[in-house]
C-alpha cells in the first residue's frame, strides 16, 4: 500500500486501529478510523494516535468532565485497567471531587440515570459502542474500584511523591518509620534559634552575625537582624536553592572562598570607580593645563563639566548623562558662552581632547557602571549567603534527631536518585504498572515536579497503545510563590524530542460557565490587556518575553452555547483616589444591597479579594449596614473563631502562667457572659478574680497541671461546662485531632503545645456544610469554584513589590559566576545596566503574568453578574490595566462607560455592560437524583460529653490460671486451647519470621504469657515456620492483608463480613490461608472455598486456598 508515495506495512489491531509502518522510515504510526455522525454525508476520516493529549482547558470550559471521560473511557474499554491508571491533582480537595465524580458517574451510567447521559452519550460516540455494552462494563468497573478501592490511584502529586519515597527508603539511605513534616517555617525558626543559643565568642557564625548589624546599623537599619536571618533562611526549602546546595557547601566549606570572592567584588568596584575617576583627572589636568577652569565653560558645574565633576567624586550612574553634556558632542560652539572671553581656547581644545575625553566618557560609563553596580548588588547580600548552610546543617541536624523528613525535600531527593535510573526500577518499588498517566492542573506544576514526573511519564508513553493525558491552563498559575511553573505548560512542545508525533494539543474553548455577556467582556478585556502589557514590555526591546505572553493568552477567546448568548452583566468602577478604601466598602455594600433587592440569594453571591486583610473590613461593613444579610468566610471556620476551642487555650495558659491577669480577666469574662450566662463588669472582675472562676479549677490548678495533656483538655471541657455552648462540636473535635497529633510528634507540656497553637494550630479550619450566605474569599483559594454574581472590591493591588523583595539569580560573568546563585534586592533602577538585567526581564514578566492570571481566575469565576471596583489614575496597580482598556472595550462592545474625560479624576469611571441577570426559578422543580454517589448530605448536629475514667484492677491471665490451680485434664486441655489461641494471633499479626519475637515479647508485656512459656512457643512457631512452603508465605516479598473484612450482601440485603487469616499476594495470584489447631473438618474447606470465591469476584483471577494445620504441620490445597 501507498503512504504518500512511499511503500507501508498495516498491521490491524482490530477493525478500526492500526499501526502504519513506512518502510523507508523508523517511525510507527497509531491510527484510528473514525466515522462522522453526519448521516446524511457520512465520511470517514483517520485520527493519528499519539501517546500523550495535552488539553489546554480555559476556565468554565468542562475541565472535569473531560478527565472523567478519558479515565472512564479506559475503564469501559478493560474494568481492570484502574489498577494501571495514576491520575494525579494538586489539592485533596480535588482529589475527592475527581474521585466523586468518576464514581457517581459510573453508578449513572450503568442504571441509565438521566444526568449521567451527556457521559454516556460522549463515551459511545468517541468509543464506537453501543449504550447497553458501555452501561455493562461501567456496572463491572465501578463492583472492582469499590472492592479494591485502594488501587483508585486518583491523589495528589505530593501524596504520589511521598508513596515513590518511602518505598525507595532503603535506596535513600531513609528510616522506614520516617515522619513527614509539612510545615518547613517552623522547623527553619527553630533551627536559627539553636544556632543563636549556641553562639560563643570564638564561632564564626558570631562574627558574620555582628559584621550584619554593622552594616545595618551604619545604612540606618534595625540592628536586630535575627527575624530578617529567618525569613532570609527559608531560601533553603526553596527548589532552585536545593539545585545547587551541594555547590554552595562545597565553596562555603572553603574557609577563605567568601573573603576572597568579596574582596574580588570590591576590586571591581573599585577599578570601575577609578577609571571614570581617571578620565574626569585628565579632563580637568587638560582644563588646566591652559589656564582654564570649570567656570570658564558653558553653565560652569551645571553644564558639560558637572558630568566630570560627578565622576571624579564617584557618581557614574545613567543619571550624570544630560542633555547638556550630549549637545556638546555634536555642536562645539555648545562648550561656551557666546560673551567668553576664553571662548577661541575653548573651541580650540573642544576640536580636540575635550570632546574626546566627553565621548570617552558617555561610552566608557555603561560599562563601569555595570561592573561597578552588578558588584554592589552582589556584596549586598553576602553576609546573610554565608549563613544559609549554617542554617541549612542545623536544619538536617535537627532533622535527624527527630527522624523527620521534610515534604519540601522530597523532589529534590527523588531527582538525585530517578536521574540516574531507569523508570521500570521507579515502578517495581512502588508496587505498580503504570499504563496511564493523567496529570490535571498541570499550570501549577514545578520544574522540579515535572523532571521527576516525566521519567514515569515517558515510560508510559513508550508502552503500546499508550493514552496519557496532561490537563492545565496556563491563564491560571496563580500558585508561582509555591514553585509552579507555566512555561512548561505553555512551551510543552519543547519537553519533548519528537512533540509532532508524540502530542496531541488540544483546546477546549466552550464556556459552560458563563453568561454570553461576561464571556464577551472577558475576551475583549484580555486581548486588549495582553497587548498593552506588551507594550509595556517593549516589542523592539524584548520581542521575546511579548511572545512568551501572547502564547500564553493565544487561547483566551472563548465560544459560548446558545443559551448564553445576550445573558449576563458587567459592571466596572474606578473610584477617585480621595477616602478610596471608604469609597469601596459603600459601593461594595450598594452592590450588595442591589442584588438582594432583585430576588437574588445570599448564597450565589461571592467577595472575590487579592489579600486576606480586606475579609474583615467588609465583613464588619456588610454587617453594620445589611445586618440581614449573612457572611461567610474562612476565617469563621478557623479553630480561633471557636469560643470553646479559645477557653481551653486559655485555661491551659492560664495554669501555666498564673499571674497573668489579663488572661484571667478573659477567662472570666468568657466564663460568666457565655456560660453561665451572667454580665459582669471590669470592676467585679478585677474584686472578685479569685472566686469567679470553677472550683474544680482554681482549687485544683497543681493537679491539673501535672494531668496527661489530653486528659487535661478533656477534663477542663467537663469543668467550664462547655458541652453549654451550641455550635462547637466540629470545632472541639477538630480541636482534639489536633492535639493528639501535637502530642505524637512532640514533648506534651503545657506551654509547647500553646506555643504551637500561637505558630500554626490556630488557624487550621474546620470540615463545614455548604454556607447559606455571602462568602468573602480570596482570589487565590476561589480557583475551580463558581458562583452566579462576584464583586471584586480593591481591585487596584500593586504590580511589583521591590521593598524587601529579593530576587535569586545566576551570574553568568566572570568573576561573578563564581557563586552560582546570588540574591540581588529587585528593583528596575537598580538592575537594569548590571549583568542582573536579564534576570530582573525575567522576573518582570512572570510578575506581570501572575498579576495577569489574577485577574483572569477572578473575572471568569462568575457565571451571571459581574461586578469590579478599583480605584482611579493609579500607577503600578491592576486598576492601571484596566482603566487603560476599557474606552477600546466600550468601543467594541457597544457598552456603556462615563468619567474618562481628561482632567476630570474627582469622579468614578463607570463602564456598564449588559443587563442584571437573575436566575429565573419559575417551573423549576428541586431535581432529586437516583444516583447513590449524589445524594445530597444531611448534617448531624452532636453535642460531646466527658465521662469520669474510673480505674479498674484487671487481673492478668497468668494470675488468674494460677489463683484458680490445677485441675487435671481440664487444665491441659485449657492450656491447649490457650496455645493455639496465642499461636492463631500471632500468626495473624505478624509478616515475616523477623517479626517473632516483637510479637511475643508483646504478649508477654501484656501478661498473655508467662516468660517460659513464650520461649517454648516461640521455639514451636519457628520450626513449624522453617518447612519450604510456610517460609515462602511468610517471606517479605508478599503484599498483604491480614484478618483484613471482606464485605458480601446476602440476597436479603444483609451484609456479610469474612475475615481470613492471611491473604497475600505477589501481583500475580493471591493466596487465602486459614490456620487451624484441630483436626480437618469439611466445614473448614467450605470456608476457604467462600474466601475464594469472594476474592475471584473481587476481579482476582488466579487465586489459591490453603488449610494449615499448625500443630501437625500439615498443609492441605484447597480446591475451588
Amino acid at each position: 500500500m501507498d503512504w504518500g508515495g512511499d511503500k507501508i506495512h498495516l498491521i490491524f489491531l482490530d477493525k478500526k486501529r492500526f499501526f502504519i509502518l513506512p518502510i523507508s522510515s523508523s517511525h510507527i504510526f497509531d491510527v484510528t478510523l473514525y466515522k462522522t455522525s453526519n448521516k446524511q454525508h457520512p465520511t470517514t476520516h483517520l485520527v493519528m494516535n499519539k501517546p500523550l493529549t495535552v488539553y489546554k482547558a480555559s476556565a468554565g470550559s468542562g475541565k472535569t468532565f473531560t478527565l472523567a471521560v478519558e479515565y472512564i473511557k479506559l475503564l469501559v474499554l478493560n474494568p481492570q485497567s484502574y489498577r494501571n491508571i495514576l491520575a494525579v491533582t494538586f489539592t485533596n480537595k480535588a482529589t475527592e471531587e475527581m474521585k466523586m465524580r468518576i464514581l457517581s458517574q459510573l453508578y449513572g451510567i450503568w442504571k441509565h440515570l438521566p444526568d449521567s447521559r451527556t457521559y454516556t452519550d460522549r463515551i459511545c460516540d468517541d468509543l464506537d459502542m453501543k449504550p447497553e455494552a458501555v452501561s455493562q462494563r461501567a456496572g463491572i468497573a465501578l463492583r472492582l474500584l469499590i472492592h479494591n478501592y485502594g488501587y483508585f490511584r486518583i491523589e495528589t502529586i505530593d501524596s504520589f511523591f511521598q508513596t515513590v519515597l518511602r518505598n525507595l527508603a532503603r535506596e535513600l539511605d531513609l528510616t522506614a518509620n520516617l515522619r513527614i513534616e509539612l510545615n518547613d517555617t517552623q522547623v527553619e525558626e527553630h533551627a536559627v534559634d539553636k544556632l543563636i543559643e549556641e553562639l560563643d565568642t570564638n564561632n564564626e557564625i558570631l562574627r558574620l552575625i555582628i559584621e550584619y548589624i554593622n552594616d545595618n546599623i551604619a545604612d540606618d537599619k534595625s540592628w536586630n537582624v535575627i527575624g530578617h536571618i529567618k525569613t532570609f533562611g527559608k531560601t533553603i526549602f526553596r527548589d532552585f536553592y536545593k539545585e545547587e546546595s551541594r555547590t554552595m557547601a562545597e565553596k562555603a566549606g572553603e574557609r577563605t572562598f567568601m573573603k576572597q570572592y568579596a574582596e574580588k567584588m570590591r576590586r571591581e568596584m573599585d577599578d570601575s570607580r577609578r577609571r571614570m575617576e581617571s578620565i574626569a583627572d585628565e579632563f580637568f589636568e587638560v582644563l588646566a593645563s591652559e589656564g582654564l577652569s570649570v567656570d570658564d565653560l558653558s553653565y560652569k558645574n551645571s553644564g558639560v563639566a558637572g558630568l566630570f565633576i560627578k565622576m571624579k567624586n564617584g557618581t557614574f550612574d545613567e543619571s550624570i548623562v544630560g542633555k547638556r553634556a550630549t549637545d556638546c558632542l555634536t555642536d562645539i560652539g555648545k562648550w561656551y558662552s557666546a560673551k567668553s572671553p576664553k571662548r577661541d581656547t575653548i573651541h580650540a581644545l573642544a576640536l580636540g581632547p575635550l570632546t574626546d575625553l566627553l565621548h570617552m566618557a558617555i561610552e566608557e560609563r555603561p560599562r563601569q557602571w555595570r561592573r561597578y553596580k552588578s558588584a554592589e548588588l552582589t556584596l549586598r547580600h553576602l553576609y546573610q549567603l554565608r549563613l544559609l548552610g549554617s542554617i541549612e546543617n542545623k536544619v538536617r541536624e535537627l532533622n535527624e534527631e527527630a527522624n523527620r523528613f521534610l515534604l519540601s525535600d522530597t523532589q529534590q531527593l527523588l531527582h538525585s536518585l530517578i536521574s540516574g535510573s531507569d523508570s521500570p526500577f521507579i515502578f517495581e518499588k512502588i508496587g505498580t504498572q503504570l499504563e496511564h498517566v493523567m496529570i490535571d492542573e498541570f499550570q501549577d506544576t514545578s520544574s522540579v515536579q515535572w523532571r521527576n514526573f516525566k521519567v514515569l511519564l515517558m515510560e508510559c508513553m513508550s508502552h503500546e497503545n499508550a493514552s496519557n493525558l496532561i490537563v492545565g491552563d496556563v491563564k491560571q498559575s496563580i500558585y508561582r510563590w509555591r514553585s509552579g511553573d507555566w512555561r512548561l505548560l505553555n512551551n510543552i512542545d519543547n519537553q519533548f524530542s519528537d512533540s509532532e508525533r508524540m502530542l496531541n494539543v488540544k483546546s477546549l474553548t466552550m464556556n459552560y460557565r458563563s453568561a454570553g455577556n461576561v464571556i464577551h467582556f472577558n475576551n475583549t478585556f484580555f486581548k486588549r490587556a495582553v497587548e498593552a502589557e506588551c507594550e509595556t514590555i517593549g516589542d523592539d526591546k524584548d520581542a521575546l518575553h511579548a511572545a512568551q505572553l501572547r502564547s500564553a493568552y493565544a487561547d483566551v477567546s472563548q465560544q459560548m452555547p446558545e443559551r448564553s448568548i445576550g445573558n449576563g452583566y458587567v459592571s466596572v468602577k474606578l473610584l477617585p483616589g480621595d477616602e478610596y478604601e471608604q469609597s469601596t466598602l459603600d459601593e461594595l455594600t450598594d452592590t450588595v444591597k442591589q442584588l438582594c433587592n432583585n430576588g437574588i440569594d445570599a448564597g450565589s453571591i461571592a467577595i472575590l479579594v487579592r489579600t486576606n486583610k480586606h475579609i474583615p473590613l467588609i465583613a464588619k461593613h456588610i454587617t453594620e449596614h445589611i445586618p440581614d444579610v449573612r457572611i461567610v468566610s474562612d476565617e469563621a471556620f478557623r479553630l480561633d473563631a471557636s469560643l470553646a476551642v479559645c477557653t481551653l487555650i486559655q485555661a491551659l495558659h492560664l495554669l501555666t502562667h498564673r499571674d497573668d491577669v489579663l488572661t484571667r480577666a478573659n477567662l472570666i469574662k468568657t466564663y460568666m457572659l457565655n456560660i453561665k450566662g451572667q454580665g459582669i463588669s471590669e470592676q467585679d472582675i478585677a474584686d472578685h478574680s479569685q472566686t469567679l472562676l470553677p472550683e474544680a479549677y482554681t482549687d485544683c490548678m497543681d493537679e491539673l497541671s501535672a494531668m496527661p495533656l489530653y486528659d487535661l483538655t478533656e477534663r477542663l471541657y467537663a469543668i467550664f461546662q462547655l458541652e453549654r455552648l451550641s455550635g462547637q462540636s466540629a470545632y472541639i473535635c477538630a480541636f482534639y485531632d489536633q492535639l493528639s497529633t501535637f502530642t505524637q510528634d512532640h514533648i506534651a507540656d503545657i506551654d509547647s503545645f500553646v506555643a504551637e497553637w500561637e505558630r500554626t494550630i490556630h488557624n487550621k479550619t474546620i470540615q463545614s456544610d455548604e454556607p447559606d450566605g455571602i462568602r468573602i474569599i480570596s482570589i487565590h483559594k476561589s480557583k475551580g469554584l463558581e458562583f452566579d454574581n462576584v464583586i471584586i472590591p480593591f481591585c487596584d493591588w500593586q504590580l511589583e513589590k521591590t521593598s524587601g523583595n529579593i530576587l535569586w539569580c545566576k551570574p553568568t560573568e566572570a568573576p561573578f559566576d563564581e557563586m552560582p546563585i546570588i540574591p540581588v534586592d529587585y528593583s528596575r533602577k537598580g538592575m537594569t545596566g548590571t549583568i542582573y538585567e536579564k534576570d530582573y526581564m525575567d522576573e518582570y514578566l512572570q510578575n506581570c503574568v501572575d498579576n495577569l492570571n489574577l485577574l483572569y481566575v477572578a473575572f471568569t469565576r462568575a457565571g451571571r453578574n459581574l461586578f469590579v471596583i478599583g480605584r482611579r489614575d493609579t500607577k503600578n496597580s491592576r486598576s492601571q490595566l484596566i482603566q487603560a482598556c476599557l474606552t477600546d472595550i466600550a468601543t467594541e462592545l457597544h457598552a456603556t462607560i462615563t468619567g474618562m474625560d481628561d482632567g476630570d479624576n474627582e469622579h468614578p469611571i463607570t463602564f456598564e455592560y449588559g443587563s442584571l441577570t437573575v436566575k429565573d426559578n419559575s417551573g423549576c422543580h428541586d431535581y432529586i437524583s437516583d444516583n447513590v454517589f449524589t445524594q445530597s448530605i444531611t448534617p448531624i448536629h452532636i453535642n460531646i460529653a466527658t465521662f469520669a475514667n474510673k480505674t479498674e484492677f484487671v487481673q492478668s491471665n497468668q494470675s488468674r490460671d494460677f489463683i484458680s490451680g490445677d485441675n487435671g485434664e481440664e487444665n491441659d486441655r485449657k492450656e491447649y486451647i490457650k496455645a493455639g489461641n496465642v499461636l492463631h494471633k500471632v500468626l495473624s499479626e505478624i509478616r515475616t519470621t523477623d517479626d517473632i519475637d516483637g510479637a511475643m515479647q508483646h504478649l508477654e508485656n501484656e501478661g498473655m504469657l508467662d516468660k517460659t512459656s513464650a520461649e517454648k512457643l516461640t521455639a514451636m512457631m519457628r520450626k513449624r515456620l522453617s518447612s519450604p512452603q510456610v517460609a515462602d508465605w511468610f517471606d517479605g516479598r508478599w503484599k498483604l492483608f491480614n484478618e483484613c473484612s471482606i464485605l458480601s450482601t446476602a440476597e436479603s440485603g444483609e451484609i456479610i463480613e469474612r475475615r481470613p487469616d492471611r491473604v497475600m499476594t505477589d501481583g500475580n495470584k493471591m493466596i487465602v490461608v486459614d490456620f487451624k489447631f484441630g483436626t480437618p473438618k469439611e466445614n473448614y474447606r467450605k470456608q476457604v472455598r467462600e474466601y475464594m470465591h469472594l476474592l475471584e469476584t473481587m476481579g482476582h483471577e488466579n487465586v489459591e486456598g490453603y488449610l494449615w494445620f499448625v500443630y501437625g504441620n500439615k498443609i492441605e490445597r484447597v480446591d475451588s
